[in-house]
């Protein structure tokens, strides 16, 4: 089978898919994509290219309301040429795998249209009940609906043009109207649980050697990991309970992991990122908070493990894969009484639930697991296995894609 995968990142979402894919040598599978991800696989039998925008957005030169839309279509353009090429030189699909949203599918049909394309499709952008306005005070005003309604326009015209539709989560997919719910396939990434698994007793009892920093089995560890330190993952409310939290103990040490990019929402107007602004505002022990930047799959794997209690906060917005592994490895987890965390824990059972903006009662919360290691082991094992039982893991997800596709492909 020739098969393209196209997402603004190598691999991202389609990591799993298609390097199992092209274990096999009798297929061809390429990858198109812009940019490159640090954790990205490199033995040579993804065939990855990649593409550049013609020219910038040109935001200031069009509606407000089109900018997004504007970029969208330059990576269209970007991703038509890559694939105009690629066709040149004898490469012709059976099967399109991408990820929809950015534009870089918008085009494809129009350079192989008896391809089959299978589209990914993350989030639908609503004006309210989701991240639009949540937390404000003061309603959304219709200029930001009007504009954030027109970000759709792409994913709808990727929807319109795929053979079938996946979406990772229920909650997810309950952002779409409901006639487009209909077309979506709920299939979750998968989650490699024989990666992300717990420590036994022994191993534990190494403690954490990671990067020069070594943190006794007999610390307590808290640990937040993020993409990016920002309001879309709850910065703000985690930097000041992880504040207050040293405070109330001290003896806890604070890991986190991540790094200054704004990956959702807006970066701060003052020039500072996110993160120094915590600095700069909240009082902290620097002698037991530590900061780490994004880490290969192996380093960060042994910072959930190691952990003792996992922070991890979100608005309604798309659901993290860093929850799903620190279930995975049996962390006892704290996290936002959000609707996407919702969807995986139920409160007191898979984890605790805090209100997003109480950050005095997540500091509470992580403090009185800290004290019960009893609790925190009967909520890791409830984590760890809700993972496998309700269908997250890799080899199920991964049988639930090659089922989509072949049924798609006949």
């Amino acid at each position: 089978v020739r098969i393209l995968f196209v997402h603004s990142n190598y691999p991202a979402q389609f990591r799993h898919l298609c390097q199992h894919y092209a274990e096999n040598s009798n297929n061809q599978i390429y990858f198109l994509s812009q940019g490159k991800e640090w954790t990205a696989p490199s033995d040579g039998s993804i065939k990855l290219h990649r593409y550049q925008l013609g020219r910038d957005p040109q935001g200031a030169l069009c509606h407000p309301y089109l900018k997004r839309f504007e970029s969208a279509v330059l990576t269209g353009q970007a991703c038509l040429r890559e694939a105009m090429k690629l066709r040149q030189s004898g490469f012709t699909p059976d099967l399109i795998i991408g990820h929809s949203g950015f534009g870089s599918t918008l085009y494809l049909k129009e350079v192989w249209p008896d391809a089959f394309f299978l589209g990914y499709f993350e989030w639908f952008y609503r004006t309210s009940g989701s991240d639009v306005g949540f937390g404000e005070k003061n309603a959304v005003t219709p200029d930001t609906a009007c504009r954030v309604h027109t970000y759709n326009a792409p994913i709808v015209m990727d929807l319109s043009l795929s053979d079938r539709a996946i979406c990772p989560t229920r909650w997810q997919a309950q952002q779409f109207p409901s006639f487009l719910q209909q077309r979506l396939d709920i299939v979750f990434d998968g989650i490699n649980t024989e990666l992300f698994k717990p420590l036994t007793t022994e191993e534990r009892s190494m403690g954490l050697d990671i990067a020069n920093l070594k943190i006794p089995h007999d610390t307590p560890l808290v640990t937040y990991t993020t993409r990016g330190f920002e309001p879309y993952r709850g910065w703000p409310q985690v930097a000041q309970g992880l504040s207050l939290l040293l405070k109330r103990n001290p003896q806890v040490h604070v890991l986190m992991v991540g790094s200054d990019e704004v990956a959702y929402g807006a970066a701060r107007g003052d020039g500072r990122s996110w993160r120094q602004w915590a600095l700069d505002t909240y009082e902290y022990d620097l002698t037991r908070l530590h900061w780490l930047p994004p880490l290969q799959y192996d380093e960060y794997r042994k910072v959930l493990q190691h952990s003792w209690v996992h922070v991890y906060w979100t608005i309604p917005f798309i659901l993290s894969w860093g929850l799903m592994e620190s279930l995975s490895c049996g962390c006892a987890v704290v996290a936002s009484n959000t609707d996407p965390v919702q969807e995986v824990i139920s409160a007191g059972e898979e984890g605790i639930l805090v209100d997003f903006f109480d950050p005095d009662g997540m500091a509470a919360r992580v403090d009185e697991l800290i004290a019960n290691p009893e609790r925190r082991k009967a909520l890791g094992k409830k984590a760890r296995q809700t993972i496998l039982d309700r269908g997250y893991d890799l080899k199920t997800c991964l049988k639930q894609q090659l089922q989509i596709i072949e049924n798609l492909m006949g």
